[in-house]
């Protein structure tokens, strides 16, 4: 399963309708990410739910390649990031509204599914797995203790950094485009360049975390959204994520970058932390999934921002910290202009 050696972002966007009551909790990735694994589970490879897959069983199945990735001689251990992340609906303002979501029947809602690098490929699997996840039911136990079922209605390729917004199936077709509107280096760096322009000398980042964001730096959970802790936790996401699925060298001078990161200083913290639990049945057990959401502001100088806002940029693209692939971590990079606050 190869796409060519660039790293590339692809993100879809699936828009559904409710055929019943359907409700998702206020944090609904983990609910969008077990309704997709259990579909792609059950019609897509012989193992049952509880197996673990092994080295040759991941060779031959491409659910488990995309959705249970483990490696003995990973430098992370047994773990290496899975290459798609979950991008569930939003509110206006992160963190202020808490409530879950309720759909009646004939309702719309969206979320997105970003596939990274070579997962690309497997994107035929997920075309035919919407349906069936929304047969099987999503989300929280509603009218006569079902789960909600949907159609899907439209899937897009969309790329924020140009505005590119590919159909892919519209209203009432049958047949699927592969996507198209990747997010490449280029994309990033232009990005960057941009942010950089409005940032300029003594100007401020804004970073805002759409959904619960949970850091681990050396050892132990970081519940503020300091910089430093952020920036480590990404560029080692980022080299996992080239270095599995698009065979890219290591992030340069990572110890540097990382050492801009915890000198710049953080002005203005309004996030909240969000205790939250995501329950696995192939695990038996919960794990949490919670982490901090708000906004952050940070003020450094020109330079810094020059060398950090690449990889910035890059994060809010695949997602930073524990989870991804339930929909934590996914943040958005706003320039704050000198004389704004």
């Amino acid at each position: 399963m190869v796409e060519g050696n660039e790293f590339t972002v692809h993100h879809l966007r699936f828009e559904a309708e409710a055929l019943t009551p359907l409700a998702l909790p206020a944090h609904a990735g983990p609910s969008i990410r077990g309704a997709l694994w259990g579909a792609l589970q059950r019609h897509f490879c012989p193992l049952s739910e509880r197996e673990t897959p092994d080295a040759g069983h991941k060779a031959v199945c491409p659910v488990c390649w995309l959705m249970a990735t483990e490696k003995a001689e990973s430098g992370r251990g047994r773990d290496v990031p899975r290459p798609y992340t979950i991008e569930a609906p939003l509110r206006g303002v992160p963190g202020a509204d808490w409530r879950p979501w309720r759909f009646e029947p004939g309702e719309r809602f969206a979320f997105g599914l970003t596939l990274l690098a070579q997962a690309l490929n497997l994107f035929p699997y997920l075309v035919v797995a919407m349906p069936l996840m929304g047969k099987a039911g999503i989300g929280l136990s509603v009218d006569g203790g079902r789960r909600g079922r949907f159609a899907p209605r439209r899937v897009e390729a969309i790329n924020p950094l140009t505005g590119a917004v590919v159909t892919l199936m519209g209203e009432g077709q049958t047949t699927v485009r592969m996507p198209e509107a990747p997010i490449t280096a280029g994309h990033v760096a232009e990005a960057a360049r941009a942010l950089l322009g409005q940032v300029a000398e003594g100007g401020r980042v804004r970073l805002v975390f759409w959904t619960p964001t949970r850091i681990v730096d050396d050892g132990r959970l970081v519940h503020r959204p300091r910089l430093g802790p952020l920036v480590r936790r990404l560029l080692e996401r980022l080299d996992a994520l080239r270095g599995e699925y698009a065979v890219e060298a290591p992030v340069a001078g990572r110890e540097e970058l990382a050492a801009l990161a915890d000198g710049v200083a953080m002005v203005q913290d309004f996030t909240q932390w969000i205790d939250l639990e995501s329950g696995s049945r192939r695990l038996g057990r919960s794990t949490p999934v919670g982490g901090f959401v708000g906004t952050a502001t940070y003020e450094a100088g020109a330079e810094t921002w020059e060398a950090l806002l690449p990889y910035l940029v890059w994060g809010q693209e695949v997602h930073v910290g524990k989870n991804a692939t339930k929909g934590d971590g996914w943040y958005e990079v706003q320039a704050v202009p000198a004389s704004g606050v």
